[in-house]
């Protein structure tokens, strides 16, 4: 059997998880129990593997810094989730409760910006040329998350807005981690943006994938209600793919636009967009751009950790949870 897409940097991602449990450490109790309940709910570690696998294809050798740095990633990536889940009132994250729902919004606001903090430290001690990758970023995801806004039960949204919503929402900060991995690993500019353009890519299939996911996934491998983008009026490609159907894309325009839709509604918009070819439109796109990206590799010396990034965006494209 191969081996998993993350076997060959396994010792790295250990000392990620070790560094993300101290550095969350406060004198505060219970803050540093609100952090580890965030920090504990099974993510994917995605964005801190990427840093970590550029940084090894890229021929890095000592991984101190790029272990900081991923760790940072996730730390900050996590703080942005706690504080999403209280703007979308999300009831679950990752099969758990929102952090917000069992230790209030005022504790959960506190303990996201905490997180915040510590993880713009940990990059501090890196160099001005990583932070700088890491406010690019955050300023791309902040503009993300004010589009998506703009789009929310609006029929109108188009594949163009979804694209450029989930471009500055998600795939900036993997392209983020990868291009921060090839910089540490000392890679000239044309790699680090090659790899770079890799990580973009792999990122938006991620969340082609992602919302995909929220109409045919299993509740008990997502982590999260079926159908919560929808309840949420979120602008999602499958919804977008849906509504231009012949035969259903009305009645879905016309749940997408309700401010307050019951369970009940959810559900007949999930089985009205199975009915269309959404599911397997979204799917084809996110393959053929998961399978693009590669190209970008093509200049990274073969070794264990390429075969593990390509493997990782076959993963994504492939993945159930």
């Amino acid at each position: 059997m191969d081996e998993p897409w993350y076997s060959s940097i396994s010792e790295d991602l250990e000392k990620v998880e070790r560094l993300m449990r101290n550095t969350v450490r406060s004198g505060n109790p219970e803050l540093t129990e609100i952090c580890d309940y965030v920090l504990g709910s099974n993510g994917k570690r995605i964005r801190p593997s990427m840093c970590l696998l550029a940084f090894r294809a890229c021929g890095g050798k000592d991984p101190k810094k790029a272990i900081d740095v991923a760790t940072a990633i996730e730390i900050i990536h996590n703080a942005t989730l706690v504080h999403d889940d209280i703007n979308d009132q999300g009831e679950l994250r990752r099969g758990a409760q929102a952090a917000y729902k069992k230790y209030s919004i005022g504790k959960s606001i506190v303990a996201g910006d905490f997180m915040f903090a510590l993880g713009y430290r940990l990059i501090g001690s890196a160099s001005h040329e990583v932070v700088d990758f890491i406010v690019d970023t955050s300023t791309a995801m902040s503009a993300g998350e004010f589009e998506q806004k703009a789009f929310e039960h609006n029929a109108a949204v188009s594949e163009e807005d979804y694209m450029k919503i989930i471009k500055g929402k998600t795939a900036r900060l993997i392209e983020c981690g990868a291009k921060i991995g090839s910089f540490l690993a000392g890679a000239g500019e044309q790699t680090i943006h090659d790899v770079g353009e890799f990580a973009f890519r792999t990122g938006i299939a991620f969340q082609i994938v992602d919302d995909m996911l929220d109409v045919i996934g299993d509740e008990h491998t997502t982590g999260k209600r079926i159908g919560s983008d929808i309840m949420e009026g979120k602008p999602t490609l499958p919804t977008i793919y849906a509504m231009q159907d012949p035969a259903h894309g009305d009645t879905i325009k016309d749940l997408f636009r309700k401010k307050e839709l019951g369970w009940q509604e959810v559900s007949e918009a999930i089985r009205l967009i199975k009915k269309t070819d959404a599911i397997r439109r979204c799917s084809e796109k996110a393959k053929a751009i998961a399978g693009d990206s590669i190209s970008f590799l093509n200049e990274v010396e073969d070794s264990v950790y390429k075969k593990s990034l390509i493997d990782l965006s076959h993963y994504i494209a492939d993945r159930d949870r």
